[in-house]
């Protein structure tokens, strides 16, 4: 049996590769791996999908509910007041004055990418800021010429980072606090920050290189299937220090007064944004100004409904920690030799590459809680911050879900466009993971 259950383990890896790169929702997807997991492992289905799988993924509720609900909310207003737009137009002006067009390119690229670590460090969820940046970026490359097949890559690369910087809030350092009792979203910050500059140093020096290169060639933009981004008249954005309050606000309450309740730093970002931005936002035809705002709040929540039901995908990572058979893996990663944190971030990147989701964190975080930090006698802040950095390397394969959408909404050709993102958000953040497990494995007091 022990073999016919690892077998059903492969299988519903392979399922959820296969289904959602074929359209296929994530959320059913997972499901349905779950159900092979659960015959093949002769477990019984209703009362294992009952506890542990749905008890699992609604132990995460609390923590993750909230802050999709307020990332959305956030997000909705940055873009329809025209925030978002000041920032990007604000930046492109500052550090794009008297450049050629080459250094143009590359400075728009990486103003794109910095947007977007930054709304992702602040919590809003990688979903709500892909609609918000594909609106910034697709405005971005059309100012500085930027071919469009790079909007994959400077959206994904910016959400990658905006996870990974320490003090972050998004949802994946919440899920690793969840798990490690006494850590924080700035536990192991130096591995962390180390981590961050070698993932920008490298990328900046492929990109320049490739962009370098189009430009000599003489490719430019394009909208392709991207339609231009609405506009708003220049003198009716908000001033561009409104659209960094709330920016600033989330991450310090999140650190101090709020600190263990993310979703609390949220709602007081969304709350100073509304002050913010309120009158900004366009008012409709025969609309109020309350109104207007209640509306931009309403398709906040609609947008945020998205990451929640992907909640549904962490119910994998609970089957699998259910299975009998789950034992021969985690035996086998236990036995590997080398050093500990170096297991555990082969452990990492592997399960999160198979599961194509975040059911892989669930089942490395369920090792290493009960198995690696207590019984190996690892330091558990040093072990949240490789494990974050895992989380960075296998979750943009060609199947991930977002990856798919977004090559579907700016109709590029994976042959013209992954390229870019494998190289900087698998290869570049495979490096920088055993670099994070390499630092904290010598010196163990960064953690």
């Amino acid at each position: 049996m022990t073999a016919i259950g690892i077998l059903g383990i492969l299988i519903a890896f392979v399922m959820v590769i296969l289904l959602t790169y074929k359209g296929m929702n994530l959320a059913y997807v997972v499901l349905l791996a779950c159900f092979v997991v659960l015959v093949t492992n002769g477990m019984p289905i209703l009362e294992t999908f009952q506890d542990p799988i749905l008890t699992g993924v609604a132990s995460q509720i609390p923590a993750l509910l909230p802050l999709y609900l307020f990332g959305g909310l956030l997000g909705k207003l940055y873009l329809d007041s025209g925030a978002s737009q000041k920032l990007s137009n604000t930046l492109l002006d500052w550090f794009c004055k008297g450049k050629d067009a080459a250094q143009r390119c590359v400075v728009g690229f990486f103003i794109v990418v910095g947007i977007g670590a930054l709304f992702g460090f602040v919590g809003i969820d990688p979903y709500a800021t892909l609609f918000i940046m594909i609106g910034i970026g697709t405005g971005v490359c059309f100012s500085a010429d930027i071919p469009r097949r790079y909007l994959p890559v400077m959206l994904i690369l910016g959400t990658t980072l905006g996870s990974a910087i320490p003090g972050s809030s998004s949802a994946v350092n919440v899920i690793c606090m969840n798990f490690l009792e006494g850590t924080n979203a700035l536990s192991g910050w130096i591995p962390g920050i180390i981590y961050c500059v070698l993932l920008i140093g490298l990328s900046f020096f492929y990109i320049r290189r490739q962009l370098h290169c189009d430009t000599k060639q003489g490719v430019g933009f394009e909208y392709g299937p991207l339609r231009p981004p609405g506009e708003i008249a220049e003198g009716k954005y908000p001033p561009f220090a409104l659209t960094l309050i709330p920016l600033f606000v989330i991450p310090i309450t999140a650190n101090t007064i709020c600190r263990g309740y993310t979703w609390a730093a949220m709602a007081i970002g969304c709350a100073v944004a509304v002050v913010c931005f309120g009158k900004f936002i366009p008012k409709k035809e025969g609309s109020t100004r309350f109104m207007t705002v209640v509306d931009s709040l309403n398709d906040g929540v609609t947008l945020a409904g998205v990451p929640a039901v992907i909640l549904l995908n962490f119910g994998l990572g609970y089957a699998i920690q259910a299975a009998p058979s789950f034992v021969v893996i985690q035996d086998f990663f236990l036995n590997m030799q080398g050093p500990s944190l170096m297991v555990l971030a082969i452990a990492g990147i592997v399960l999160l590459g198979l599961s194509a989701s975040m059911s892989g964190m669930i089942i490395v975080l369920g090792m290493a809680a009960p198995v690696f930090v207590p019984q190996l006698g690892l330091d558990s802040d040093a072990v949240y911050r490789v494990i974050l950095s895992t989380n960075t390397v296998l979750d943009t394969l060609p199947f991930n879900a977002a990856v798919v959408t977004l090559f579907m909404i700016t109709g590029i050709k994976y042959k013209e466009g992954y390229p870019l993102v494998f190289r900087t958000t698998v290869i570049y953040t495979c490096i920088g993971t055993f670099v994070v497990a390499g630092l904290l494995t010598l010196f163990p007091m960064l953690a």
